[in-house]
């Protein structure tokens, strides 16, 4: 049941609002501590006028309500609410006993949600939690906590997963590592779903309705669908969830993409968890291309000499890893002519620097990597034969073609002084968001040919689809 939270405390604004909702969502939640004690008799014309079936929350203060009042009079006026009949009552499970056997034995045809809400953490003993809510005592009990991290997100979307078959029940992850939980909510057996008119980026990280359909076709989603995902950190910039997701529409797969921030730590424990989940693929970025090789069962002989995976393919038990940064990098390059025998300058040696060198040597080109730390990039020159310097060093090097994989740092600076760019040479940074970056906006005022980041992306997620594809059908 996909629920609209009205955030308007009028009676006048909430019905323009729920009739903006009106017949893409199953009902519309009346927050009733963002309502005036005073405006309590217009609660009667809401529900009279309502054009979607209401559910009453009244949250107290320590679980996110708006309003400071005694318990005794929180429960005085919810049940003087609840005395309109809402089609749904959410009722924190650790209200007292009375007032909830109370409410059901003079309201019984209103359903109740029981809730719990931790917006400091994820509690690590759910199943606990879950007994502790005595579940028996609702119509459908939810779980709202704070994720941490992404680990957080898995462990509760695991849990959920598993004991939906057992009770009718929704668990909802807040925070900015816990947004996936609100599109992933149907595939793991959530009976409750929220949205609302606006992508909320508060605690909550609640995506709007028109997000929900247009990005991830929500209505869709059942527990069938299969996840891909991007793993690595950082993970915002990447507009993967955007290309994957309409292809996914498009061809009428029944997928969808989410970017998930994990680091290289927590890589091992969230591969453990995603096998209880319907994952079908990833895609991987930084930190993990290289951290991840020792975690998989089989590996692309490409792959295995460049030495970085950014796309893993789930095949039964199997995970099987490949590498399409390498002829994505050099398909854009070469839109602008062949590499062979041109010099090509590489400023980076991480997963994507070593890609691009290694399809670049076998297409001819003379490769030097710049790094800021040399010993990784002399590795990368012992692996593939061809030349490693500092950074520093780059000045005292001509080159044809420059690539820069170096991410901008939080003050946009160069990883090189822009008057080092030589003029007229072909410059591509395949970093995110590439096209505004401060690197080919100096590159342009030397006037040089650039490149940004799209066309490598677009050919290396369209590689990824087909690796994704094929997996498929085995």
């Amino acid at each position: 049941m996909l629920i609209g939270v009205i955030v308007e405390n009028s009676v006048e604004a909430a019905l323009s609002e729920m009739q903006e909702l009106k017949e893409r969502v199953d009902a519309a939640e009346i927050r009733l501590d963002r309502w005036e004690p005073s405006d309590w008799s217009q609660l009667a014309l809401l529900k009279e006028k309502a054009c979607l079936p209401l559910l009453f929350t009244f949250r107290k203060q320590e679980q996110g309500g708006r309003r400071l009042i005694s318990e005794t009079k929180r429960l005085e006026l919810y049940e003087e609410a609840l005395s309109l009949l809402p089609a749904f009552a959410d009722i924190e499970t650790d209200t007292d006993p009375l007032f909830i056997e109370r409410v059901k034995q003079k309201y019984p045809q209103i359903s109740l949600i029981g809730s719990f809400h931790d917006f400091e953490k994820t509690p690590d003993d759910l199943l606990s939690l879950f007994h502790w809510m005595q579940p028996a005592r609702f119509n459908m009990v939810k779980i709202s906590v704070h994720a941490l991290s992404t680990l957080d997100l898995m462990r509760l979307m695991v849990f959920a997963k598993e004991m939906s078959p057992k009770w009718p029940l929704s668990c909802i992850a807040m925070g900015e590592c816990g947004q996936p939980s609100r599109v992933l909510g149907p595939i793991v057996g959530n009976v409750l779903h929220y949205t609302s008119l606006q992508d909320s980026v508060n605690s909550l990280y609640q995506y709007s309705l028109d997000t929900l359909e247009k990005l991830y076709h929500f209505s869709h989603l059942t527990p069938k669908t299969k996840i891909y995902a991007l793993l690595g950190d950082p993970v915002e910039a990447s507009r993967g969830h955007l290309f994957h997701n309409e292809i996914f529409h498009r061809e009428g797969i029944h997928a969808i993409y989410i970017k998930l921030r994990l680091g290289a730590n927590d890589l091992p424990a969230f591969l453990d968890l995603a096998k209880k989940l319907p994952f079908a693929g990833f895609s991987i970025t930084m930190p993990l291309k290289e951290a991840i090789f020792p975690l998989l069962t089989r590996i692309d002989p490409k792959a295995s000499l460049i030495g970085a995976v950014n796309t893993v393919v789930v095949q039964g038990s199997d995970l099987i890893g490949l590498n399409t940064d390498a002829p994505a990098a050099l398909f854009a390059l070469e839109m602008h002519g062949k590499v062979q025998g041109k010099k090509i300058a590489i400023l980076g040696a991480g997963g994507s620097a070593r890609a691009i060198a290694y399809e670049a040597m076998q297409r001819g080109a003379e490769v030097a990597l710049f790094n800021r730390t040399s010993a990784r990039g002399e590795k990368i020159a012992r692996d593939f034969g061809c030349k490693a310097y500092a950074l520093d060093a780059f000045s005292a090097h001509p080159y044809d073609i420059l690539v820069n994989t170096i991410p901008p740092d939080s003050c946009g600076s160069l990883p090189i002084l822009a008057t080092e760019i030589l003029p007229q040479a072909l410059v591509m940074d395949i970093n995110p968001v590439s096209l505004s970056s401060p690197f080919l906006q100096a590159a342009r005022e030397r006037k040089c040919r650039c490149i940004d980041g799209d066309a490598m992306f677009e050919e290396q997620g369209r590689l990824q689809q087909m690796a994704f594809q094929q997996a498929r059908l085995f």
